[in-house]
């Protein structure tokens, strides 16, 4: 584990990026995969057990916020200080990742014990489907402190240079998950409610191998309960970092929350529409996400170690490999959108929505892949406000404005252009401000050291 931490420091960038990124990646896409899986089996429900599903997701990635953000400021942390040789502070974030996620999962079971209903029609549940979500949400919630534990642990295990081990979890976690859905769904009929139960029983089994991991000498960070009390220094350090990749994903549950209410008013089919776009979107995501997770630990050691000429090549080398899979999958949504669409539902209606939706809202997606991993390295190098002004920029800034402003004007042909008009903006930000960035470190992004060595 040692000497894994040390090579991110020696060894090539393209074969860092293939290590720690091709797990990631493969890790995400099976999560993507069980997410459209376990849509698939709730579809077989009907359109209203879709749209539920739907009202649902924002409350899951509240939960994915939470302890994504916490996961991603440890790993800065963990990755920056094995860099600097500090293994004192990095014992001591993972075991802040667990407290915390420990708090932050009592309280959200009590939000939804007590405040269920508001929090529902908050989300966009209409009348009809206000049951069904309600089924599935209250499940999430009492199980919650196993969504922020097997988040913020996995993005600790990448941290310290374990990305195999934990594309291994997220792929077994996945698996059980899938396997236990149709049994609770239907063998048991349980419904939605069953989907529910199948997730958190999966997410169990990760957390436990985690768990494993760090305290019983498996990883160079070994903790102990003496790592687990409150240190307030170190959760300022995580949080730094951890705030803007958490309002990343608050941003896009607030954009989710606020186009599932908007759209409530032309009835649950377009929510249902959304819910499944996002799925879809998700999935040819995850390997950029998994792209800019593997790159995180490389910028954080080597600015750590003060190998600032190593960034560039990183950057460039991660910009071109998500851009080629965001344009890929793009082209393929565009051409054929009803083949994906059928995917989830028969319900011509929903599909004949869905497909003009999906095919207007990938216009700009070649732009995401480089929006993505500029963002990642102000994570990786510890600059809060640049990480948080660029995290917020996408959903918050742009997205949320123009849908609410060309929803008034074009309906929802309006609501489905205002994503690539954001895109495109946040892509125009970002990019200005990583030049200027890589610039004064005197290793401007189009002069890359990386650019003579792509072909090696």
């Amino acid at each position: 584990m040692q000497n894994n931490a040390a090579l991110m420091g020696e060894e090539s960038i393209t074969r860092l990026l293939i290590r720690f990124s091709l797990p990631a990646t493969v890790g995400m896409l099976v999560m993507a995969t069980y997410n459209i899986v376990d849509t698939i089996f709730v579809g077989m429900l009907g359109s209203d057990a879709i749209a539920a599903l739907s009202v649902a997701f924002p409350f899951q990635m509240l939960l994915g916020a939470l302890g994504i953000g916490t996961g991603v400021g440890a790993a800065s942390l963990i990755s920056r200080s094995l860099g600097a040789g500090d293994e004192k502070t990095a014992r001591n974030a993972v075991g802040q990742v667990i407290s915390l996620s420990v708090l932050y999962g009592i309280v959200v079971a009590l939000i939804g014990f007590f405040y269920l209903e508001p929090l529902l029609v908050l989300f966009g549940a209409t009348p009809e489907i206000l049951a069904l979500t309600g089924e599935y949400v209250i499940v999430i919630a009492g199980g919650s402190v196993m969504f922020f534990l097997i988040m913020g642990l996995n993005n600790a295990l990448r941290g310290e240079g374990s990305p195999i081990l934990s594309m291994y979890i997220m792929i077994i976690s996945a698996g059980i998950n899938i396997i236990l859905d149709p049994i609770f769904i239907f063998l048991l009929g349980l419904g939605v409610q069953g989907a529910a139960i199948a997730t958190v029983l999966a997410k169990v089994v990760g957390v436990a191998i985690m768990l494993y991991h760090f305290t019983a000498g498996k990883s160079a960070i070994r903790i102990g309960f003496s790592c687990l009390a409150p240190r307030l220094s170190t959760i300022r350090k995580i949080y730094v970092i951890g705030f803007p990749a958490m309002f990343l994903q608050i941003s896009t549950n607030l954009s989710l929350v606020i186009a599932n209410n908007i759209l409530a008013v032309y009835g649950y089919l377009p929510i249902a529409a959304l819910g499944l776009i996002f799925r879809l979107f998700m999935f040819a995501l995850m390997p950029v996400i998994g792209i800019s997770q593997g790159l995180l630990p490389i910028i954080g050691y080597n600015f750590g170690a003060g190998k600032i000429e190593r960034i560039g090549e990183a950057i460039t080398k991660g910009v071109a490999l998500s851009t080629a899979i965001a344009t890929f999958f793009g082209a393929l949504y565009f051409i054929w959108p009803e083949l994906f669409m059928t995917m989830f539902s028969r319900e011509q209606e929903l599909v004949a929505l869905g497909a003009e939706a999906l095919r207007i809202m990938v216009i700009m997606f070649p732009l995401i892949g480089g929006q993505v991993v500029f963002t990642v390295y102000f994570q990786a190098t510890g600059k809060g406000m640049p990480s948080l002004l660029l995290s917020i920029l996408r959903e918050v800034i742009f997205f949320i404005p123009l849908m609410l402003i060309l929803s008034g004007w074009f309906g929802l042909i309006g609501i489905w252009a205002s994503r690539p008009l954001s895109d495109l903006l946040a892509f125009l930000v970002t990019f200005y401000l990583i030049s200027r960035e890589l610039k004064r470190l005197g290793i401007p992004l189009l002069r890359s050291p990386a650019l003579s060595s792509l072909n090696k």
